[in-house]
């Protein structure tokens, strides 16, 4: 087993990693949270599906369990699945000392979160990730959240959890699109980290896509570890914490332009980071658009297709939670070394948007 501990000034919780580890969830579970009268488990319906009566039957030592399962894709961050959750726990009887478990994407984990952190001003939540993205990313820092149609994330807070527990056996059943779509998330952490992760993520791109267990876990931490240190140094997004929205200022734009109906999350934010690094050129940081193209091409993540019209998208944008007085963007100096830049002009904006359009 893989441990790493996110220690911040609000919490300290483990993020474990190992194959086959929901079969010993409530094992696995019982020193960290303690038993509970109640388990409220909020699954994506399609995991829940395929794994849902292996976890259930390895939580019942913690206390009974309930099953909300909710509908994959990102229209599920609503309003109205976040108020249809609240009715559920209140149905339900779970109280301020029970706990939540979160099984699924980063949609589950973001939803979840946020029902939890809300409901009775503060529910503990463990994270059982389902996919690359949310192993790597999603489930680890205590952000929680849902989409309004102005944009995405919009409305959240901070809640960290108890514990991240993720199988990389349950990557296995993940469709070939889905999982190549999380990795645009760990080779995110490549780019914006020092150290020779994306060099790995490239080389081992067929252990990676053949779900080969022993480098799942070697990269799944690696990519995790990343996350870890960066939310430690600055857990509340308040400086280096935004790096890791490296690509998403225009990928969040794409999904809300589509209404969250067109690329998946990681096909927009390899767009992103495509964008990114075509502004970073224009900007003087120095030529990386090739080395983003084939790490992004080595997984089938697209590099281009943008298709929206550019003021449609800038309108988005001006909404990212980065906004100061000013769009501002996550670009790299060099590999490793991610700065954020406000100073941009709108000739410059225009001209990397139409590199990949």
């Amino acid at each position: 087993m893989s441990r790493l501990e996110v220690r911040t000034g609000a919490a300290s919780y483990p993020v474990l990693i190992e194959a086959g580890l929901i079969d010993r969830a409530g094992e696995v579970l019982e020193p960290l949270t303690g038993a509970r009268e109640k388990v409220a488990l909020i699954a994506d319906a399609s995991v829940s599906a395929l794994h849902g009566e292996r976890l259930r039957a390895a939580l019942a030592p913690l206390g009974a369990v309930a099953t909300f399962d909710v509908e994959p894709g990102e229209a599920s961050k609503s309003r109205a699945t976040a108020g249809a959750l609240w009715e559920w726990m209140a149905e339900a009887g779970l109280h301020r000392g029970d706990l939540v478990v979160s099984f699924g994407g980063g949609v589950t984990s973001d939803l979840a979160g946020f029902a939890a952190a809300t409901f009775h001003r503060g529910v503990d939540v463990v994270h059982v990730p389902t996919t690359v993205l949310g192993q790597v990313d999603a489930a680890i820092g205590g952000k929680t959240g849902i989409d309004l149609p102005a944009g995405k994330n919009l409305v959240g807070s901070f809640h960290h959890p108890r514990a991240v527990l993720s199988d990389v056996d349950v990557l296995a059943t993940l469709p070939d699109a889905a999982f190549r779509t999380g990795m645009a998330e760990v080779i995110k952490h490549g780019l914006i980290a020092a150290g020779a992760l994306l060099d790995r993520v490239v080389a081992a791109r067929d252990a990676l896509l053949a779900r080969e267990r022993g480098t799942l876990e070697e990269i799944v931490t690696e990519a995790a570890r990343v996350k870890v240190a960066i939310v430690e140094r600055d857990e509340r997004e308040a400086g280096e914490r935004a790096f890791l929205n490296y690509g998403h200022t225009l990928g969040h734009a794409l999904e809300a332009h589509a209404a969250y109906a067109g690329r998946t999350h990681g096909e927009a934010v390899a767009v992103g980071m495509m964008f990114a690094a075509h502004l970073a050129r224009e900007a003087g940081l120095g030529d990386r658009v090739e080395l983003h193209r084939a790490a992004l091409e080595t997984y089938g993540l697209p590099t281009t297709g943008a298709g929206a019209s550019f003021d449609d998208l800038l309108a988005i944008m001006a909404r990212d939670k980065k906004y100061d007085r000013g769009l501002r963007f996550v670009l790299l100096e060099d590999l490793g070394r991610p700065v954020l830049r406000g100073d941009l002009g709108e000739q410059a904006l225009r001209a990397a948007y139409d590199a990949i359009r």
